[in-house]
């Protein structure tokens, strides 16, 4: 409803677990560093807490997407089992076969120890996720303990990672549950954003979602931390209220009052009105400590005055003054397409061969096949989004690892290039022409990434899994219902469409390029977009078989970029 009116390309504060939002704090990377040591590591089980909302999905999302090759790992959201519903439910993830006559917790344990064995044969590990496992019942966690007692001289054939809130941890404190405690080899709680962190937060999924202004001072970014108390899905829930809000009164900020109204209509007016109160008293403390403060300076100030006056009375050396430290301000450029999460601008023709030396990507060389879809399992579809924006970076000669490089839009900015979200069909991705992160929806409507990297008149080449596959383009319009996301290198200073009248750097570079492809580079740049500019944009855009409105936006700019030659994948042959 409110995103024209902020000039948003998306809702910001969607409180689901989409991949390209992923904000990952200190805190958040520490315990995806616990729980990737925990799978490196021999032990049987891995426990991850935190309070309702502290992104523990966020972080088991984040997981997933780096799970190896070699392992099998089987996702348990709802754990109100019994013990053979879980011990069903695990042989479901890892596909394991068994006989639904013969449904008792030795029978089934004895498929998933076979299981097991098979894949320890072969080389793989084999994990279970389990989320919300303060749910879990007594009976349940004593299962889950003795299936982890199958294990070679070197390790355990089956490691759990539990998810779950603080009160999981008096569960495990209970006598009966020792022995299982005593296996839990990595462990971490996950707390909630400090004030400094929810800016960075707030301004990282705006960035995203293609703001072009702040939307939130750091008064009223304060006001949110008191509130929300940190807690990102609480703070994404107020966020949301709070441009309704604005969007509602007309304003195009949101201040104070938009604040406390839209946290009151999330926590309650009790809650609200609680917090309220436990905030006011520090303002009244911090009013009697000014008012001390000043009266001790005018105290001082006479004492200096009657020293002055009367040098003989002894003076004490005194330095009143006090170094102020100005509050950072999170800024968000001005862009409505191309995605700048923070302000950089590396040079983009230095970087432009640049090749970052990373972990080797999860994408293999793989040899194509020409048959149908072949979809991947749960595991991989899962990891899809980030096997899928490896492949995208590998078109452009980059490796992309998601622990080390933050988001991939923020990766793209420290390469020199941009990101490009929107909606397309096959003919507009044709005239784009840049390989593009293509969201599918199998069969059972479950969204998966893939990379497109080839076009031609009747297929497409794709990337799912890290396998190449041939599709007919019949395939590619029955699961693709035109998402998509690409890179391309936008000129220096480039923030909105260019528009007749324009000045500035973008426009000298504009100019320039005009005049390389007209061959007539040694012609005075313009820093000014005048009569005589449009025409050659026109005519330029005329021959690209494009809208020749001398209006320069993405499309305009990915053909000038491939006319003069700046190095690009290609979709087709161009």
């Amino acid at each position: 409803m409110y995103l024209d009116h902020f000039g948003l390309l998306e809702a910001p504060f969607s409180i689901a677990p989409d991949p390209r939002y992923l904000y990952m704090s200190e805190r958040h990377r520490e315990a995806l560093a616990h729980l990737l040591y925990g799978m490196e590591s021999d032990g049987a089980f891995i426990l991850l807490t935190g309070d309702v909302g502290t992104g523990k999905t966020t972080v088991s999302r984040c997981l997933l997407e780096q799970v190896p090759d070699d392992t099998n790992l089987a996702l348990v959201l709802n754990p109100k089992l019994t013990s053979i519903e879980l011990l069903q439910v695990i042989c479901d993830e890892l596909r394991i076969s068994y006989e639904k006559d013969d449904l008792s917790v030795k029978s089934l344990v004895d498929y998933i120890n076979r299981y097991l064995l098979g894949a320890h044969a072969t080389g793989k590990k084999t994990v279970v996720l389990i989320e919300e496992a303060q749910n879990l019942d007594l009976d349940v966690l004593e299962q889950l303990r003795l299936l982890t007692n199958l294990e070679t001289n070197e390790r355990k054939l089956l490691q759990v990672i539990l998810l779950g809130q603080p009160e999981f941890l008096d569960v495990l404190d209970r006598q009966e549950l020792s022995q299982l405690a005593q296996r839990i080899t990595a462990r971490f709680h996950l707390t909630p954003l400090k004030l400094n962190e929810v800016e960075e937060y707030i301004s990282h999924r705006l960035a995203v979602a293609g703001c072009r202004r702040p939307l939130f001072s750091h008064s009223v970014t304060k006001q949110l931390y008191h509130y929300s108390g940190g807690v990102p899905r609480l703070i994404n829930v107020i966020c949301d209220r709070a441009l309704l809000g604005c969007f509602v009164q007309n304003h195009h900020q949101v201040d104070k009052t938009t604040l406390i109204n839209s946290a009151r209509e999330v926590l309650g007016d009790n809650k609200a009105q609680a917090i309220k109160e436990k905030i006011t008293p520090r303002f009244y403390k911090l009013s009697l400590m000014i008012a001390a403060v000043v009266v001790a300076a005018v105290a001082i100030n006479s004492y200096f005055d009657i020293q002055l006056k009367h040098p003989s009375i002894v003076s004490v050396k005194t330095d009143t003054r006090k170094e102020l430290k100005a509050e950072p301000v999170t800024q968000v450029d001005e862009v409505k397409r191309v995605i700048s999460p923070r302000e950089i601008k590396p040079d983009v023709e230095q970087l432009n061969d640049q090749v970052m030396d990373s972990v080797a990507p999860v994408i293999k060389n793989e040899p194509v096949t020409q048959v149908s879809i072949q979809w991947p399992d749960s595991n991989h579809r899962l990891r899809s989004n980030l096997q899928s924006y490896q492949s995208l970076f590998k078109s452009w000669e980059l490796d992309y690892n998601i622990s080390t490089d933050a988001t991939p839009c923020f990766y793209a900015e420290t390469k020199g290039l941009s990101c490009l979200h929107g909606n397309a069909d096959v003919d507009a991705l044709r005239q784009l022409n840049r390989p593009a992160v293509l969201t599918f929806y199998n069969d059972l409507n479950q969204q998966q990434y893939i990379t497109l990297t080839g076009l031609d008149d009747s297929s497409a080449r794709i990337v799912m899994a890290g396998k190449v596959q041939i599709i007919t383009l019949e395939q590619l319009g029955d699961y693709w219902k035109g998402e998509f996301s690409l890179l391309w290198r936008a000129p220096p200073g480039y923030q909105d469409l260019i528009m007749p009248g324009n000045a500035g750097k973008v426009v000298s570079w504009l100019s320039k390029r005009m005049n390389e492809i007209n061959q007539n580079p040694e012609k005075t740049q313009h820093n000014y977009y005048d009569r005589e500019l449009v025409e050659q944009v026109k005519a330029f855009q005329l021959r690209q078989g494009l809208k020749n409105d001398g209006v320069v936006g993405v499309k305009t700019l990915i053909q000038i970029n491939h006319i003069v030659g700046l190095k690009a994948p290609l979709l087709g042959a161009g």
